[in-house]
């Protein structure tokens, strides 16, 4: 891969660094910051010219009020995390006064907050996080007066909220657990000085149960809550990892099989269009501090084979940091990682085809690794995991560049809370399914007498096939439709890298059923008869034909919001058909989707 882009940033940005006035440092920070740095390559220069003009924009920015977004103080936290770390890192590789200074401002002004919203633990999670790193890695640069105020409201903010009453989230399986004890060990490890007991027990704490959700990657690393919270959680629990092994370069901590193999994941939950956004996901790319951390730790450098054309694009004015924008918060992390690593060479994944099993089993496979490639993504599982959607057996599909068979992803959580949906009330009749993009009715797979999938069933991956010519994914979907169909498998499968087709095999019960077929993608879509259809994109054209039914007609479905609160699908459109079983009936329905030249 071509870095030659960064080798014009080299002599600007050494000569950058190099003339900023600088104090002289007298903190020596003890969490994630390595002396001992592999790479100092001009990509790794390039890349902090670049930070350090988005830090300069951060560092006039007017401290946050303490102001709640419906019950959240969510995004307040995570802007204080992504200002206070792009501060203190930027002062850490300068040593600029102004950059100080700020991060000072910021840290007061955060300490000044009545609380930071343990009503909502996520919001103290981060703030706390946010102020151990910062305390970390100035406090001997700062007044004695501003220093004991941030720690003592990282104490009395962050770490003592937590061991008021058992939280739901300290024995949880899912990304709070990761978030909130990694947090809030940064949290005591900075504070450890001047609060010993607090800090061991919250270290011990957060020791013992930040084990408990890297079960959720076993067997191969598939994370049960989809791409972005994989990012989240995934994230934060390698910053406590790192952290600690920093921490105690003697100790070896112990960490699950499957965790270590979630970078691969991760790498491969992501077509050429974007990710597989199964469950409350959305399909953009991000630059992943997580995945250089893998990376390095793995000794795989193709994980980075999707990332550092992001951090291309970074460099090239075609992405940005934004230093409003409350993403990309863990881009420091990023270039802490990057700087123990070997860039290189990041050779392309040798590997077209991965599956994950687990909790909720998802299949990846490609024709290729090119932008071109086709890329289908198919998902098993259960509606029931955290964050779930009725998305069983559904599927995505890239070609050309152009993502065909879409899924909507998740909903903004206030819109639907603002509006008295409750979004986490996932029984089978619960208020969640009232959202249309939660719905089998919006994915990518059957609908059986107009009925909701059973939150309960799971489906199963039975066999993935890899060669050349045919990869293909089958899948037992007949517990979600047990109260509907006898048996269902589907297959979905890429043929000698040209085309997909999706499979399904059904065996009715005594009853006489109606089963719908459907595919979410663009409404500029042109019929060919009862059976086949072209849906263009651009100047890009796909082919739907179904083969089974023989007498299949074509149609549209609408897709309009169910719920109050709902994203609209402008643009969007459900093409599909149906067909009628009779009593103990089997019937084939397979559907042909065709790039176009």
């Amino acid at each position: 891969m071509s870095l030659s882009h960064t080798s014009r940033f080299l002599i600007f940005s050494l000569f950058l660094i190099s003339t900023i006035p600088a104090i002289a440092q007298k903190t020596s920070p003890s969490l994630f910051i390595s002396k001992n740095t592999k790479n100092n390559t001009p990509l790794l220069q390039a890349v902090q010219t670049e930070f350090l003009k988005v830090a300069d924009e951060v560092a006039v920015l007017p401290p946050l009020p303490r102001e709640l977004t419906g019950r959240r103080l969510l995004s307040v936290s995570r802007a204080y995390l992504k200002r206070i770390t792009y501060l203190g890192y930027a002062f850490q590789l300068t040593g600029d006064e102004k950059y100080l200074m700020a991060v000072e401002k910021n840290l007061l002004a955060a300490a000044d907050f009545q609380d930071w919203n343990p009503s909502h633990f996520l919001d103290v999670a981060e703030m706390t996080m946010a102020m151990g790193i910062g305390y970390d890695w100035v406090h001997e640069d700062l007044s004695k007066k501003s220093a004991q105020k941030i720690r003592e409201a990282i104490a009395e903010k962050g770490l003592k909220p937590s061991l008021v009453e058992d939280y739901w989230w300290i024995n949880t399986t899912n990304n709070w657990n990761q978030v909130c004890h990694a947090s809030l060990a940064i949290g005591a490890w900075a504070v450890a000085d001047y609060y010993p007991e607090l800090a061991t027990q919250i270290l011990a704490r957060s020791e013992e149960k930040i084990h408990i959700p890297e079960a959720q990657y076993n067997p191969d690393g598939a994370y049960p809550e989809g791409t972005s919270y994989w990012e989240y959680g995934t994230t934060f629990h390698v910053l406590y990892l790192d952290a600690f092994q920093k921490k105690h370069p003697e100790l070896v901590l112990p960490v699950s099989e499957g965790f270590l193999k979630t970078g691969n994941y991760f790498l491969h939950a992501h077509g050429p269009t974007g990710s597989f956004n199964y469950s409350d996901s959305r399909q953009s790319e991000v630059m992943s501090a997580a995945m250089y951390w893998f990376a390095s730790k793995s000794q795989q450098p193709s994980l980075l084979f999707k990332q550092m054309p992001l951090l291309q694009e970074f460099l090239d004015q075609k992405r940005t940091l934004d230093s409003v924008n409350t993403s990309n918060r863990f881009f420091a992390f990023l270039m802490i990682w990057l700087s123990e690593l070997d860039t290189t060479v990041i050779s392309t994944p040798d590997q077209l085809t991965w599956t994950g099993n687990g909790e909720n089993p998802v299949s990846f496979q490609r024709s290729g690794w090119t932008k071109d490639a086709i890329y289908l993504g198919t998902k098993a599982g259960s509606p029931e995991v955290s964050h779930g959607h009725m998305d069983i057996g559904s599927f995505v599909m890239d070609a050309k560049g152009v993502r065909w068979a879409i899924d909507l992803g998740m909903n903004d959580y206030n819109a639907l809370e603002s509006q008295g949906v409750n979004i986490w009330d996932g029984e089978q009749d619960g208020e969640r399914w009232s959202v249309f993009r939660y719905t089998n009715y919006s994915h990518n797979t059957l609908v059986v007498d107009s009925a909701l999938q059973n939150i309960h069933g799971k489906a199963e991956i039975l066999k993935v096939k890899d060669k050349k010519s045919l990869k293909s994914t089958s899948l037992d979907l007949s517990k979600v439709y047990e109260n509907q169909l006898k048996s269902i498998e589907r297959t979905t499968l890429i043929k000698k890298g040209k085309e997909v087709r999706i499979v399904d095999q059904l065996q009715n019960n005594s009853d006489s059923s109606n089963v719908r077929w459907g595919m979410m993608t663009y409404d500029a879509i042109s019929f060919n008869g009862k059976n086949q259809a072209i849906i263009s994109k651009g100047e890009e054209k796909l082919k739907l034909e179904v083969i089974y039914p023989k007498n299949a007609q074509l149609q549209l479905y609408p897709v309009n919001p169910t719920a109050k609160g709902e994203e609209t699908n402008e643009g969007m459109i459900l093409i599909g058909f149906e067909t009628t079983l009779s009593p103990d009936q089997k019937q084939k329905l397979e559907v042909r989707l065709i790039p176009m030249n």
